[in-house]
């Protein structure tokens, strides 16, 4: 009987027909890390030690790396999950513009946080190639129960997802994952990678410190070997049986991230997948909701952190 790759719970990931895409669900969709601690991005009140203060001998080691998406991130859909331009213009033109913005505002940040805050490189050539490196290790590894790699792979709320679902598998299972081809689509600039969305952002009070997050699109077909294998720990040699071997074409939006503390990097790793921005969010989110001023943007952002 077919199988597929087990995934943590949160996940989905399902065989569908050769051609058809499936919307990869992000493995964490929320920091577990930092909630509830006294560390953010935001600039403290008067009523509170610095962020300065709160941080204050922390090592790079030591710092969490789970935070959570950036505020504001946008994330285009796919074209077919677009409004229609005939029937829901205002929608469509809301989107467009939308993301016109978020692109214009994340190159902005970026040539800020890499030149003027930083010496550092953009790194614009190499951005596909750390996502495609860091999927391959994180799907590999999750398939063979390389726990440790994992570590080095993910940040913190996807390794004990990932590691939850490994503990879960039965024993005597063996997977294997691989990619077959990257699927040129037209969502992908007929590469099958595509950068998405690149931000980056300083940290207040921290000099040289900041995070930068890359989102990638990824169309793949990928390939999952599942093996049950008979006496796995008896004294008789094993056997394999009921072998099942199932693809996928797969759209993912892979998030990879990059912490710096006093002037060093963590390193790249997968923080995640994320769902696109719906047509609700961009109407409702504060970061996207038109026709407000900055004060009210502000206020509204505010409220919605919990913050007022």
């Amino acid at each position: 009987m077919a199988s597929t790759l087990r995934m943590p719970a949160g996940t989905s990931a399902r065989i569908v027909p050769s051609g058809t895409f499936v919307q990869c669900r992000a493995f964490s969709e929320t920091s577990q890390q930092w909630r509830g601690r006294q560390m953010n991005f935001r600039p403290p009140s008067q009523a509170q030690p610095s962020f300065k203060t709160r941080t204050q001998g922390m090592k790079l080691a030591d710092l969490p790396n789970d935070i959570g998406i950036l505020p504001g991130t946008f994330i285009r859909p796919l074209w077919r999950d677009m409004p229609s331009v005939f029937k829901a213009p205002r929608d469509r033109w809301h989107m467009e513009w939308t993301w016109l913005k978020a692109w214009l505002s994340n190159h902005a940040s970026l040539l800020q946080y890499c030149k003027r805050e930083n010496t550092l490189p953009l790194l614009l050539n190499k951005r596909r190639h750390f996502a495609a490196k860091l999927q391959e290790e994180m799907y590999t590894a999750f398939a063979e129960g390389n726990i440790p790699k994992i570590r080095k792979t993910c940040c913190d709320g996807l390794v004990k997802q990932l590691t939850t679902g490994i503990e879960r598998r039965p024993k005597n299972e063996q997977v294997a994952w691989k990619l077959v081809k990257y699927l040129r689509k037209p969502s992908t600039n007929f590469i099958g990678l595509r950068v998405i969305s690149d931000r980056a952002t300083s940290i207040p009070d921290i000099p040289k410190s900041g995070i930068r997050q890359i989102v990638v699109r990824i169309t793949s077909r990928q390939s999952t070997t599942t093996t049950q294998i008979q006496n796995p720990s008896g004294n008789q040699p094993t056997e394999a049986t009921n072998v099942s071997i199932k693809e996928q074409d797969c759209v993912e939006h892979i998030v990879i991230q990059n912490i710096r503390w006093n002037d060093q990097d963590k390193g790249w790793r997968v923080w995640g997948h994320i769902n696109p921005t719906s047509l609700h969010e961009a109407w409702n989110n504060p970061y996207f909701m038109p026709g407000l001023s900055a004060l009210e943007r502000l206020d509204m952002i505010k409220d919605s952190m919990g913050q007022k």
